[in-house]
């Protein structure tokens, strides 16, 4: 008996290390998908109003940039969302929070302004990757 909960806390500390390398994986491609996203848009809004083209295919050229960033945007904001947890700077407690909430919050890098589900007090929610 004591070696079966030896093992099944040893299994739950290796998952625990699993998934904090995972979420810095995912971290790091929203990094990767914003900085391409944003470089793609503004080549293709500087580009437009630079070349000799029909004002429709202009139209078409900053489209294809706003579109995917558009895209692009929402998968790193999920991203950011899911990986890892938001910590209450008043009273501590992390979660992950709604899709909605992390889209609506005003942020500065990964801290935003938001309502703690705990206290109910809005604040800056600081990302951090464990819940220890």
């Amino acid at each position: 008996m004591k070696n079966n909960e030896k093992i099944l806390e040893e299994n739950l500390i290796e998952m625990t290390k699993f998934k904090e390398q995972r979420d810095k994986e995912l971290l790091l491609l929203e990094i990767f998908i914003g900085v391409t996203v944003s470089i793609n848009m503004i080549a293709c809004i500087l580009i437009a109003p630079l070349t000799n083209m029909q004002d429709w295919l202009r139209v078409v050229l900053i489209f294809i940039g706003i579109i995917p960033f558009a895209i692009g945007i929402c998968y790193a904001l999920r991203i950011e969302q899911i990986a890892g947890f938001y910590e209450c700077e008043n009273c501590h407690y992390k979660y992950v929070p709604l899709y909605k909430s992390v889209f609506f919050a005003f942020h500065f890098n990964r801290n935003r302004k938001m309502k703690c589900p705990k206290c109910k007090q809005k604040s800056w929610h600081k990302k951090v990757l464990t819940k220890e």
